[in-house]
């Protein structure tokens, strides 16, 4: 028995998902960034781990620093907000760039530590807030 017609406009994608791949199973996931093709591996996950340790270093001193500046500020009437908006954008913006930057290079190992970064806001913020009501 014959099998049935394609769909209209299905074309070779259909053919080929109907079709087990020559391969078999695909190999399992890693976290190391691999080259295309099998060929020689040019991105480099040390330097990527890096850059993302730099991000994240300034994350964790900029956003406290600049949360303790807007909490001190009271020269003019905006101080205060522009150094929280520069601690949120340090905070939360790095993380999200560093994980940006893991995620194309491939390592997906750096980009969810970037994401866990994400927690360091919460636990800065409550504690300068604990400590100054002592």
């Amino acid at each position: 028995m014959a099998p049935p017609p394609a769909p209209r406009g299905a074309g070779a994608p259909f053919a080929l998902a109907r079709h087990p791949s020559p391969k078999g199973t695909p190999a399992p996931v890693s976290d190391r960034p691999s080259a295309p093709n099998g060929g020689r591996n040019t991105r480099h996950p040390a330097g990527i781990r890096v850059v993302v340790a730099l991000l994240a270093l300034f994350a964790l001193v900029l956003g406290p620093v600049g949360y303790l500046r807007g909490l001190t500020a009271d020269a003019h009437a905006g101080s205060a907000a522009e150094w929280f908006t520069l601690a949120f954008g340090a905070a939360v913006g790095i993380p999200f760039l560093a994980a940006a930057v893991a995620t194309v290079a491939g390592d997906r190992k750096a980009a969810l530590w970037s994401l866990a970064l994400l927690v360091w806001p919460v636990v800065f913020v409550t504690a300068l807030h604990l400590a100054q009501a002592t």
